[in-house]
Formats: structure tokens, C-alpha cells, sequence
């Protein structure tokens, strides 16, 4: 694997974190002036925004993500190469039915990636949402205006093939591959790895957390406990929102999206507490490594799509290439542990994060890990197998290390 070299001077590193809310606590104390205790408050841990991963230093948090437009067809595009790298990817609906991938590499990236395919205008939006870099190959006119429009920096066949290469193995279109190094040098020229980029975090499953939700139980049983036969309104409700705090989450032991070009399945295991994904019922497996992709969260983003009209003549795109607001907001569901977590997502503008909110505006919680979103549109068909809890571990059988 490679990672992306810093040029960052040691003080901008710091500026960055505490930009972030990643350095907090390096040099914070309580009290000042000796009108404080003097104790030094805890570190807060430098984290991935993209994974949850806990970083040892600063310098290894990347500087930037690198997004890749990647085919998903069955007919000659999967499997793909060293797709299992990528921290999050999003599945996203195209024409004829099928879908394509955009591959977010942030914690490192492989010698080499591929096939790599086309851009479709609303893919820019991811990049531009990660501050990232996007490497595709092909454009549509709409496309390749708003990539240049806003600005984010990019690798495209159209203009730089010298940089890509065709394998013997993958028939065109779905065999243009690049390597690391091309996109490093590209990127050393043009200093898109100089300086880091802000990147809004997501909210995970941390130990804080944790212990959050315990509390939150134990308040919510002692509410029960003290105002659980009131008749007055207030304790009603008060007793209703505490009853929903201690209900058991929704689980679920897979999830399915197909439509006419498209058909996979992420599966729970909870053996690894993991999704496995599948394929028209086959393991979605890496080409290089043979091992089948799984994910700690699989978010299923509902949207509206529809086929680009021309402006100037209203006629229809004549491949059917769609269009799709990534602002719009709409449902979500999380899957993460085993559990369905039901909700919505908003971005305010491209400017913005997306975000996933639960039922009672709680922003999702992720699980520390790699994450898989499926963009479903109306001609997509989505649907989740129910299932049970998984089972507590018996501490009884647990053996203490010390």
C-alpha cells in the first residue's frame, strides 16, 4: 500500500487538528491564572473521519481522499481491482439500471486501481463533499463542465490517458487501470497533497458512547420506575420517550438492492461483526486479493433521479444518463451490529456534509470500520431480511489476560 506524502510543517499539522476538533486537548488545561485545579485535561484521541480508526500521531492522518469512478457491471467489469482498500463506497444508479461505484481511498491507497470508467455529474458531489481528488476516465459535456466549475482537483482519461493503462485480462471499455505512483506524481505537481483538508467527521460507536447509552438506560428506568403510573400529561410523554430509549432495536440479518442491471446483498455475520457482500448470490470479491469485501455499516440513501434533458431543446439524454440532486434529502437506514436504525439524510448544499439523522434526530452512529452506501433511486427495489439479536457473550466462559 501506499500513503500520501506530507509536506505539512509540524505547527500547520497542529492548526489542522485543532481545526478539526482532532488536537483538542494537546495543550488545553483547566484553570488559568491559578484560578484553575492545574490538571491537565485528557487528550482527545486523533481519530479517522472516515472509519473511527484510532490514529497514533497526527501524521498519520492522510492529507487527502482520493475518489475513483469504478464500473459495476456484470458483464465484465467485476471483480474489481483493490476496491477492498477503499474506506467508504458508494453504489450509485446510472442508465440502463446498472449501477457504478465511487471508491473513497483515504487511510492508504494500492499500487494500482481499476477498471476505471466514466464520470456522471452527481459523482462530483462526492468529491467535492470529501474535498477529495477523483480520478475517472470519460465525461459527459455537463460532467466535465462541472468538474472544472467547481474546482476539484482531477484525473481524467479525456485529458491525461498517458496516465492509465489498458489490461489484457478486461475487455473495453471496463479495462483502464492507473497506478499509484502516476497519481502521486500528478499530485505532487499540482500540490494537492500540500495541504490537509477539513474533513467532517462521522459520529461512531466509541467507548464514550457507550457509556453515554448506559446512562441514558439507567435514567430512563429510574423515570419509569418513579413516574410510570402518572396520569399527568407530562410524565406520560416523559415515560413514553424513556420506554423508547430501552426498546430493543429492529435487527436485521441482511440487505438486498437489485434492479434489471443490478443485484447484491451485504449480509451480517456475527461471527466478525460484519457485512458480507454478494453479488448476483456470489461473494463480491477483491480480483488481486481473492477475499470477499465486508463492511462494519451499510447506509442505504434513498433518492429521486430522473434523464437529463437538454436545456436548449428539452430533449432527453440519449444514452438515458440520469440526474439526481445530492441536497434533496429523503429516508436512510442504517445497518450496523445487526441493527436497523431507521432515519433520514440532509446536506445543506455541495458545500456540506451529508448527514443521517435516526427518528429522534440523533445523528447516526456508525461502527468503527469500512462503510458501503447503496444510492437507491425509484427503479431500484431495496428490502431487509429480518432477524434476532445477536448473542451476548457469556462472561461466565470470558478468561482474564492479567
Amino acid at each position: 500500500m501506499k500513503k500520501q506524502k506530507s509536506k505539512i510543517p509540524v505547527l500547520v499539522v497542529i492548526a489542522a487538528l485543532a481545526v478539526l476538533g482532532l488536537g483538542a486537548g494537546i495543550v488545553a488545561m483547566t484553570g488559568c491564572g491559578g484560578g484553575g485545579t492545574g490538571e491537565v485535561a485528557e487528550p482527545e484521541p486523533i481519530v479517522n473521519p472516515l472509519t473511527g480508526a484510532v490514529l497514533e500521531s497526527e501524521e498519520d492522518l492522510p492529507i487527502r481522499p482520493v475518489v475513483v469512478s469504478i464500473p459495476n457491471a456484470p458483464d465484465g467489469a467485476v471483480p474489481q481491482s483493490n476496491i477492498s482498500y477503499a474506506d467508504i463506497i458508494y453504489e450509485f444508479p446510472v442508465e440502463a439500471e446498472l449501477t457504478r461505484l465511487q471508491a473513497v481511498y483515504y487511510t492508504d491507497f494500492p499500487e494500482k486501481v481499476g477498471p476505471i470508467r466514466s464520470v456522471r455529474y452527481y459523482f462530483i458531489n462526492v468529491a467535492r463533499e470529501f474535498k477529495a481528488c477523483h480520478v475517472g476516465y470519460g465525461w459527459g459535456k455537463k460532467a466535465k463542465f462541472y468538474m472544472e466549475w467547481c474546482g476539484i482537483p482531477h484525473i481524467n482519461g479525456m485529458q491525461d490517458s498517458q496516465l492509465f493503462y489498458r489490461v489484457d485480462d478486461k475487455a473495453a471499455p471496463n479495462n483502464a487501470y492507473i497506478d499509484w505512483s502516476s497519481i502521486q506524481e500528478r499530485a505532487d505537481k499540482e500540490g494537492w497533497f500540500d495541504e490537509r483538508v477539513n474533513i467532517k467527521p462521522y459520529k461512531f460507536r466509541d467507548e464514550k458512547w457507550a457509556e453515554e447509552v448506559k446512562a441514558a438506560k439507567a435514567e430512563a428506568e429510574a423515570l419509569i420506575e418513579e413516574k410510570g403510573d402518572s396520569t399527568e400529561p407530562e410524565d406520560v410523554e416523559a415515560v413514553e420517550k424513556a420506554e423508547a430509549i430501552l426498546a430493543e432495536p429492529e435487527y436485521a440479518k441482511s440487505v438486498h438492492v437489485s434492479s434489471s442491471g443490478c443485484n447484491s446483498e451485504c449480509v451480517y455475520n456475527p461471527e466478525t461483526g460484519l457485512y458480507d457482500r454478494y453479488w448476483y448470490g456470489d461473494p463480491y470479491v477483491d480480483k488481486e486479493t481473492g477475499e470477499q469485501l465486508s463492511f462494519s455499516n451499510v447506509i442505504v440513501q434513498y433518492v429521486k433521479s430522473e434523464i437529463m434533458t437538454d436545456k436548449e431543446t428539452g430533449e432527453l439524454d440519449h444514452k438515458g444518463r440520469l440526474q439526481i440532486d445530492m441536497a434533496q434529502g429523503g429516508d436512510a437506514m442504517l445497518f450496523t451490529q445487526g441493527e436497523v436504525v431507521k432515519g433520514t439524510w440532509s446536506r445543506k448544499d455541495m458545500d456540506h456534509r451529508t448527514i443521517f439523522k435516526d427518528e429522534n434526530g440523533n445523528q447516526f452512529r456508525l461502527t468503527p470500520g469500512k462503510t458501503w452506501i447503496y444510492v437507491v433511486d425509484q427503479k431500484m427495489n431495496c428490502d431487509y431480511t429480518p432477524g434476532e439479536a445477536p448473542a451476548a457473550e457469556d462472561e461466565s466462559e470470558s478468561t482474564d489476560s492479567e
